[in-house]
């Protein structure tokens, strides 16, 4: 099974055990600008409404715009940033395959949800209007956040057969390939984990380029091409983006003051914090705790 470093992965909990089921409706910007780098164990599925904004998926970094379906197997890694200018507006899905019957063994969990939960195949991340299936994929992802959204009659029952056909409908149009990874992307994927791992550990911390490439064992110079080429963007803004998640949880979930919220998370400069957390997330701490206290 494909294995990401435990320090990485998403601590949000998508549902429960009993319905390990999430939706959620996302508007970039709205509270967010960014969603830094994670993982977690469930499947995501999620359809753009309007607009677009820059993925990247297991090292993959593309724009996913109107109309496209992203499909992310168990253990993705995966993040999202606004692109310069745009908005978008987007729906997802996140569910174990448990959910599923991938506890039950039988012929369904042998041929068709082990291999992608095991890592042995994969979901292609995005189907695009015109892709074999996407209609039908498209059709049956909105029924189930229509579903599971209004929490209708047995809606438990009708949001795990949307599911089950959405993924029959992907097997069946070439939505789920066998996964061959050769040694260069595991030797990238390995030092990214390390590097990410570094960060998660220490972003409360001053952490220079320096520290960065002693992880790895890399030049200065070759760190800085290596983490651009893989996630899209520099180390300082990875590190800033990552360091303003945690401060806009904290924001939301605390009270403390917002320049023990800046220290605490890595920003020995207030009114730096203050003009980054403006820019990534279109309003000012301040105002942001208070909107997230006002919503639901």
């Amino acid at each position: 099974m494909k294995q990401q470093n435990p320090d990485y992965r998403e601590q949000i909990a998508h549902g429960d055990s009993l319905l390990p089921v999430s939706y959620y409706c996302c508007h970039i910007p709205g509270k967010f600008r960014t969603v830094p780098l994670h993982w977690h164990e469930e499947v995501e599925f999620t359809y753009i409404e309007a607009g677009s904004a820059q993925y990247t998926i297991d090292f993959e970094t593309f724009p996913a715009e109107t109309g496209d379906l992203l499909l992310l197997s168990p253990q993705a890694l995966h993040g999202v940033q606004q692109r310069q200018g745009e908005t978008m507006t987007s729906h997802t899905l996140v569910f174990h395959l448990n959910f599923l019957g991938c506890l039950i063994p039988d012929i369904c969990t042998v041929k068709y949800l082990n291999p992608i939960l095991s890592g042995k195949c994969h979901l292609i991340p995005v189907v695009k209007p015109g892709h074999p299936g996407y209609e039908e994929m498209k059709g049956w992802f909105l029924e189930a956040c229509q579903v599971f959204h209004e929490k209708g009659e047995a809606y438990e029952l009708r949001t795990r057969a949307c599911l089950t056909e959405l993924l029959a409908a992907a097997y069946l149009n070439g939505c789920v390939e066998t996964t061959e990874r050769n040694t260069s992307s595991l030797y990238a994927e390995e030092k990214l984990k390390e590097l990410l791992t570094y960060i998660q550990a220490h972003y409360s911390d001053p952490i220079s380029i320096r520290e960065l490439a002693e992880v790895c064992h890399f030049s200065e110079t070759y760190l800085m091409r290596f983490f651009r080429r893989y996630t899209g963007v520099t180390c300082v803004e990875f590190i800033n983006h990552y360091r303003l998640s945690r401060a806009a949880a904290a924001l939301e979930e605390t009270n403390l003051p917002i320049m023990n919220v800046a220290l605490e998370n890595g920003f020995r400069n207030v009114s730096y914090f203050d003009r980054l957390f403006q820019k990534q997330f279109g309003r000012t701490p301040g105002a942001y705790r208070k909107e997230s206290r006002q919503s639901p």
